[in-house]
Order: structure tokens, then C-alpha cells, then sequence
């Protein structure tokens, strides 16, 4: 896991570019299940991590996908000076999910 140091406007743009990059990494890994993103931000990395998985979980569950397995490497963006939480971490995950 790398973890990321970047500014607010920085770090938006990395998010979009990495988004764009781990769905297409990890299309062709899984072609059982449906993949879904999630997002989430915490006071350390493992919190971030999990918040993200579970964001992500819980929109497949919406399609009744309850069956979730992370794929491939989560992001992780750190920021130290964010102006509502000051020393925080943003991450986001992939999972497959199934019936």
C-alpha cells in the first residue's frame, strides 16, 4: 500500500486519475462478479481502507450483492493540512461482489 501526500486540489484530481486506472487494472481480474467502488476517510490508513470497502459493499447490496471480495490494491491519499479535518486519510477500494 503507498500511501499519498498530496493538497486538496491535488489530491482531487489523483483520486479521478486513480479511479480511472484501478477499474481498468482490475476488469479483466474478476469476471465472475460485479465490481463496485467505494470511498471513505479516517484518522489512520486502516480506517480509510475499511470505510472504503464497506462504501463500496454497501452500494452492492443495493443490487442484493452481498457476497464481497476486495480487488487489488486500495488507494490511499493522506493530507495533512485539510482545512475541516486537518491531518486526515481518503481511500478507495474495489470489490467484486455476488449473489
Amino acid at each position: 500500500m503507498t500511501v499519498r501526500t498530496v493538497g486538496r486540489r491535488a489530491g482531487a484530481m489523483l483520486a479521478v486519475t486513480g479511479a480511472v486506472a484501478s477499474l481498468a487494472g482490475v476488469a479483466s481480474a474478476d469476471s465472475n462478479g460485479k465490481l463496485f467502488q467505494g470511498a471513505g476517510r479516517g484518522p489512520t490508513a486502516e480506517v480509510a481502507i475499511q470505510s472504503a470497502i464497506d462504501d463500496a459493499a454497501t452500494s452492492a447490496g443495493g443490487e442484493q450483492l452481498y457476497t464481497c471480495t476486495p480487488v487489488g490494491e486500495p488507494e490511499v491519499f493522506e493530507s495533512t493540512n485539510d482545512p475541516n479535518f486537518g491531518h486526515v486519510f481518503r481511500a478507495m477500494a474495489t470489490v467484486s461482489c455476488t449473489p
